[in-house]
């Protein structure tokens, strides 16, 4: 591809996207000649056609709504100069609009200048076409101008900023200064949240971001880094092969280069940042080898290995982490360290296995069901992006007769039919006495997250069947199993109990309260209120809860109801596929050459087909089976390397939803706090199963008597420890210590790290040391975590000579005798006192709302946050309590100028008299510190 030789701020903005030195490089000067390919001219595929038609799609949708407001001025398409613009403005006798149409040439002139000054060599920009520069009349016959951009985005990114800065330091050269000021902000107009096919384009979605603050690294970028990076001679450019590089016009060359030169992208899913860390790593090889065989050498000299981690450990265990490498490595007779699995990938172009425990793909399941929906790029929401599906199941023998083998169809067949299925599988789980083990998947994150976005929607805004909707969300939400054995049970015995006790109930109200709990509602009040008690006990005391508990805490992490396969490989699998890699790429290359399965249909090809009107169908199908022979090669490989490696076995299908929260904000808030909560267990758990590679690494030294309790000296080793100042009064025990044997996680994989074994909720919300009360939490812990594992106070952290010296209090029953010399590992661990009563409040307000009418002012203010602005007192009554309370304040100096010692604290400075007076003449106030700020 031949360089343009200028630049347009679509470049500067792609630039940013790739995060690429070579992409703006090759854009200015044109591609390598040797490694240039005919891709970078073939027409864009159809799913790039239609990102580009999503944002096309939003743009006309704005000028749409701006134009039926009165306030678009479209003007023709063409280079337009300064005085141009100001007779369209002149001849438009209204005092606030927007431009659209607007192109002009950069002014080259003023811009070579500011690159003469910096002493480098001019950067040539061709042709501006900003979407919008809004205008508003001045009252001195001037205007006042700032560029808006539309963006068919969720969020303004970088690559935004980049765009609209570039815009507006162009026009402020090219206008004409007599007649228009600078607002001195840019802006970008994103689409409505809920979709611009639902919603008109509000004003509230424009990102307005002072200049100012943009000024000082975009000018550094411009006229410092860009005029640097075109200068350079083509091999000193950075580049690295990496997931970002998909959509990219040069991609196809810089695969080949990454492979013909053996860099680092020759190797998967390698980040930029990550790059960058192993090229500084390799820095450290004398060898002039290609990047992966000079850090394969390097890998090999024991001796530069125990140097880099003498001087650089925070860089070796970053390398070691990239490379799949054993976080911690005893000292023993081996010379050098085990290959990395990633590394030997790219340079035997075989399929290497990361021996790493994994816990969120099952090693087994009775019946696989696998999903694949297909995705519109151009889809104005989440929740509409899925066109098309289709449903298969796997499962062997007659458990195979019993569940439909194939369903399809468009997106509002989607949730029935799922429905069917999952009931479907109860039904086979009710009818035998072991109920067979169930679970679904998806290939890709896209796939998952469009799915949980379907679920919610269909949830709070869809006219589907509420048990199909239930059916669903209760087998196949993120977290259901969670949400169904800890945090329901626990809120429904203790909020519907004490619900229930105050005051006599209607009918009505032990009807909405049976239905909540999924129960039958009819019956006199008496049998109503004894159903609702039998439920209760069922749910605190019953064998299933116990069982589900049980299973909760001999299940190593949490493993998804949908597991996302091409996740779980990246994991466990290293390809040798430079960059990234697709299903397509995947399946051809773990799968036996000539079978069918092989052949997998790229996504490309069924969107293509979706466009064209015909039914995807056939090759969604045919995509279904390569995922699951993918998932069979995948756990063959997995187990001929080591059995030990995936940790879990499918469970049966469950499906017990229970929607708590009627009204729509408080449901959102109640799952939103129960989400936080999972997504925090979850990044311990990703440490935990992996041994806690990032924990830091503590050597006991002795034992001494403290205030209270014994304490425990250590040095820290390695890693960083912190601890507030304000904590050193109060004993949370809110980190785990176990002692540090497992040190080589790739030769010990039978041996489960401890900390994995650890429930967090069972005791998230307790006060240690326990009493008598609560220690029976405790001993329901398992039982190698009650023996090798302590709970840890950190009580001082302080220097001695070169060394951090910590001091630490322990509690648990386990059999650690601390010796001497010997190391130990410190992890967090979850703790959470709120939870529970926030659920529980959310839950009484909610119960409150929908049987009593009550108005509360709590589900006021999430409805309509203005109506407490619209219902503040009188102007007289105002006046009134503003008087009463500065005849208050007068007494209290009356009374501290007698020295009345009591009465000088109640003497208000003069921000905290503000919020008062606030306080008593608004409904609401929200006093945002320092004193005397309200929202």
């Amino acid at each position: 591809m031949n360089g343009k030789r200028s630049l347009s701020a679509t470049n500067l903005a792609g630039y940013h996207h790739y995060n690429c030195d070579l992409f703006i490089y090759s854009t200015y000067h044109g591609s390598d000649p040797k490694y240039s390919s005919s891709y970078a001219h073939e027409p864009l595929s159809k799913l790039n056609e239609a990102q580009f038609q999503r944002g096309d799609n939003w743009e006309a949708c704005l000028m749409a709504w701006l134009d039926e407001e009165n306030l678009l001025l479209t003007i023709p398409s063409r280079p337009l100069r300064g005085e141009e613009l100001v007779e369209n403005i002149l001849a438009d006798d209204r005092e606030h609009f927007f431009v659209a149409g607007i192109s002009f040439m950069p002014p080259q002139e003023q811009l070579d200048e500011m690159y003469r000054e910096a002493g480098l060599k001019s950067v040539k920009f061709g042709l501006a076409k900003p979407d919008l520069v809004e205008i508003t009349r001045l009252s001195d016959d001037r205007v006042m101008w700032k560029v808006i951009d539309a963006k068919a985005s969720r969020l303004v990114k970088t690559s935004h900023h980049v765009q609209i800065y570039f815009y507006t330091l162009c026009l402020q050269y090219a206008l004409p200064q007599w007649f228009f000021d600078a607002s001195n902000a840019a802006a970008v107009w994103l689409p409505p949240q809920d979709g611009f096919d639902k919603n008109p384009p509000s004003f509230d979605d424009l990102k307005t971001v002072e200049t100012s603050l943009l000024s000082f690294p975009l000018d550094d970028f411009l006229f410092r880094r860009l005029p640097g990076i075109l200068s350079l001679p083509r091999k000193d450019v950075f580049w690295h092969y990496n997931p970002l590089c998909h959509g990219c016009p040069f991609s196809k060359d810089c695969e080949r280069k990454a492979i013909a030169e053996g860099k680092l992208g020759s190797m998967s899913n390698i980040s930029i940042a990550e790059a960058k860390l192993l090229r500084k790593f390799r820095d450290f090889s004398i060898s002039d080898l290609v990047d992966i065989e000079d850090l394969a050498l390097l890998l090999e000299d024991r001796d530069g290995m125990q140097r880099i981690g003498r001087s650089y450990p925070l860089t070796l265990r970053k390398a070691k982490r990239i490379l799949a490498l054993p976080p911690r490595t005893k000292n023993s007779s081996k010379s050098v360290l085990p290959p990395s699995p990633v590394l030997q990938a790219a340079r035997t172009r075989q399929i290497q296995v990361i021996p790493r425990r994994n816990s969120t793909c099952p090693k087994t399941e009775d019946i696989a069901v696998v999903l694949s929906v297909l995705l519109d790029p151009s889809a104005s929401s989440g929740s509409t992006s899925i066109v098309s599906f289709c449903v298969s199941t796997f499962a062997a023998g007659s458990i195979g007769e019993e569940v439909p083998r194939l369903l399809h169809g468009d997106r509002c067949d989607l949730i029935p039919s799922l429905a069917y299925l999952i009931e479907s599988i109860l039904l086979l789980n009710s009818s035998l006495e072991v109920p067979p083990r169930t679970q679904f998947y998806v290939f890709s994150s896209a796939e998952h997250s469009a799915l949980q976005t379907h679920f919610i929607d269909a949830a709070l805004n869809s006219s589907y069947p509420i048990r199909d909707i239930r059916l669903c969300i209760g087998s196949l939400s993120q977290g259901a199993s969670l949400l169904q054995t800890t945090f329901q049970p626990l809120l429904l015995s203790g909020v519907l109990l004490e619900f229930l006790a105050k005051g006599k109930r209607k009918k009505g109200d032990l009807q909405a309260i049976l239905e909540r709990m999924n129960l039958p509602t009819d019956g006199k009040v008496e049998e109503l209120k004894q159903r609702i008690q039998e439920e209760l006990e069922r749910l605190q005391n019953g064998d299933r809860r116990r069982e589900a508990e049980q299973q909760r805490q001999n299940e190593l992490g949490q493993l998804p109801r949908i597991v996302v396969l091409k996740r779980e490989i990246e994991k466990s699998l290293a390809l040798p596929i430079p960059g990234f890699w697709e299903l397509t790429d995947c399946a051809s290359i773990i799968l036996p050459p000539n079978s069918r399965e092989a052949e997998c249909p790229s996504d490309e090809e069924s969107y293509t087909i979706f466009r064209s009107g015909e039914s995807p169908m056939a090759l969604l199908e045919k995509r279904n089976r390569s995922i699951h022979a993918v998932l069979v090669a995948f756990r063959s490989r997995i187990s001929g390397a080591n059995s030990n490696l995936l940790l879990n076995d499918a469970r049966p299908l469950t499906s017990t939803f229970m929607d708590i929260c009627r009204e729509e904000h408080l449901r959102k808030l109640f799952y939103m706090q129960q989400f936080e909560v999972l997504a925090r267990l979850t990044e311990l758990w990703k440490s935990r199963i992996d041994g806690c590679p990032e924990a830091p690494i503590l050597q006991y030294h002795h034992t001494q008597q403290g205030p209270k309790r014994l304490e425990h000296v250590f040095y820290l080793l390695s890693g960083t420890l912190d601890m507030a100042a304000s904590d050193k009064d109060r004993t949370f025990f809110d980190y785990l210590l176990v002692e540090d044997r497992d040190c080589d996680d790739f030769e010990s994989d039978a041996h489960i790290p401890v900390e994995a074994l650890f429930d967090d909720l069972g005791v998230s919300g307790l006060v240690f040391p326990l009493n008598k009360y609560t220690k029976s939490r405790w001993h329901s812990q398992h039982p190698i975590v009650q023996k090798e594992l302590l709970l840890a106070d950190i009580r001082d952290i302080s220097v001695d000579g070169l060394r951090t010296k910590v001091t630490i209090q322990t509690w648990g029953d386990a059999n650690l005798k601390f010796s001497s010399g010997r190391s130990y590992r410190i992890s967090s661990r979850l703790i959470d006192f709120n939870i529970n009563k926030i659920l529980s409040a959310l839950f009484e307000i909610d119960l409150r709302h929908s049987l009593e009418g009550a108005t509360i002012p709590f589900v006021q203010i999430i409805q309509d946050p203005k109506s407490f602005n619209r219902e503040s007192i009188s102007l007289s009554s105002r006046k009134m309590l503003e008087k009463a309370g500065n005849d208050t304040q007068k007494l209290f100096r009356t009374l501290n100028d007698l020295d009345v010692e009591a009465a000088k604290p109640l003497v208000l400075k003069a921000s905290q008299n503000r919020a008062a007076r606030h306080i008593l003449s608004n409904r609401l106030s929200v006093i945002w510190g320092p004193p005397g700020t309200f929202l």
